[in-house]
């Protein structure tokens, strides 16, 4: 079968795209390396205008029963006791409710909706183009270069070529559209000849799925530990927060070179949980950093959105740190305005598309762009003294925490200036 639009990846946004254009009469088929969820976890934020977005494709109960879970507070202990930097009532002054999730459940979920041919356990090998002249009676759009001169190409992209794991058997997948959610490593662009300089961000994050939550901790609230006596050792903080079902997760954050050259890592963990009763019930027996898995994210956003046949979404077209909780935001917010061109056969789709999201989503781009400069500043400069006390004053002003919330929330939302 010849498909309307192939998805490389069932990512989040590729699974949004996937419901939206299915439901609109499109013939859409999404293949996924995965056969399951991963083994580890990672916290993600979703925002109120994302919310909306997948209350639409099913009801609040399905997503909060497995997947969500609407954040009460956040709190970060300032070496002696917890300091509440967010609360329901910050929540509701800000009008921004966020819901903190468990993003396997959440793409899971997505993909058993149906719908859509799903074919998990095949990994995308080839990008399938043709030749298409320039006289051709289906005539090609043009794409930009950078100095905004305008070229027929050459070529068009025309599906995939896929080998299942299992059996190592190929197959050929044609499309009028292949979309690349397949991440910052994406086949489709480097086949399309996209450019994406990336940066490391300064920070490494290792992630801990927890089994239970402990009850001597309040749910639906993020507790934050800072390293505040040994940050020297490469550990520089730890977060953790409950997710439906009683389980949780867990996140520290690791200054990578500094952490590999610390031959004592395990004893530096054991201090700093030492010094925190409540991060040692958290974490409980496990072993640092056995049962943690280590993240390094680069960073950067593709020159173009698109290519003949082919367009980029999520992390294949702007990979962010999970600063601001922006990055699954932006790939939904890419998918909903896919869907719309798709579903209306826009005649420039690619450009359309380019102009209507590049401009959002290099602000969204922002909260990464601005973490990475400052944890790029020397320690000396970042006195903990003066971190100390920027977080007194945030938990004794909520106005400006409040203001945070209401700016983050919505970066990634398509604005009348853009």
């Amino acid at each position: 079968m010849r498909y309307d639009v192939l998805i490389a990846g069932g990512g989040i946004g590729g699974g949004v795209l996937a419901q939206l254009l299915a439901r609109g009469g499109k013939r859409v088929a999404v293949l996924e390396r995965s056969v399951a969820p991963p083994k580890w976890l990672r916290p993600e934020i979703l925002w109120p205008a994302t919310q909306e977005i997948l209350l639409s494709l099913a009801p609040r109960e399905t997503w909060e029963r497995a997947a969500f879970l609407p954040l009460q507070g956040i709190r970060i202990h300032d070496g002696e006791q917890f300091l509440p930097l967010a609360s329901p009532e910050v929540f509701a002054a800000a009008r921004v409710q966020p819901m903190f999730t468990n993003p396997n459940a959440t793409r899971e979920q997505l993909l058993q909706f149906g719908g859509f041919e799903l074919r998990r356990g095949v990994e995308v090998t080839q990008v399938l183009s043709e030749s298409v002249p320039v006289a051709s009676s289906r005539r090609p759009e043009t794409t930009s270069t950078p100095d905004g001169d305008c070229k027929s190409p050459a070529r068009r992209i025309t599906g995939l070529r896929t080998r299942e794991l299992a059996t190592g058997r190929e197959e050929e997948w044609l499309a009028d559209w292949t979309v690349g959610d397949d991440g910052v490593r994406s086949l489709v662009r480097e086949t399309a000849g996209i450019a994406m300089p990336t940066r490391l961000f300064p920070v490494e994050f290792l992630c801990l799925a927890l089994d239970a939550w402990p009850n001597a901790l309040p749910h639906a609230t993020v507790h934050l530990w800072p390293n505040w006596h040994r940050a020297d050792s490469g550990i520089l903080a730890f977060g953790a927060g409950s997710l439906p079902g009683g389980i949780g997760v867990g996140m520290a954050l690791i200054a990578g070179k500094t952490f590999d050259a610390n031959p004592r890592v395990a004893e530096s963990w054991a201090e700093f949980c030492g010094a925190n009763e409540a991060m040692r019930t958290v974490v409980g027996g496990r072993k640092f950093p056995e049962d943690f898995f280590r993240v390094a994210r680069p960073w950067g956003h593709a020159e173009r959105y698109g290519f003949p046949g082919a367009l980029l979404m999520g992390d294949a077209a702007h990979s962010v740190s999970p600063a601001g909780g922006q990055g699954a935001n932006m790939s939904i917010a890419d998918a909903v305005v896919l869907a719309e061109l798709l579903l209306g056969n826009a005649p420039d789709l690619v450009a359309t598309y380019e102009r209507r999201r590049r401009p959002t989503n290099e602000r969204s781009m922002t909260p990464t762009r601005a973490a990475s400069h400052v944890l790029d500043v020397p320690d000396w400069l970042v006195p903990t003294a003066a971190a100390k006390a920027g977080l007194h004053l945030l938990a004794r002003h909520p106005a400006m925490f409040e203001r945070v919330l209401q700016e983050v929330s919505s970066l990634f939302v398509e604005r009348e200036s853009d």
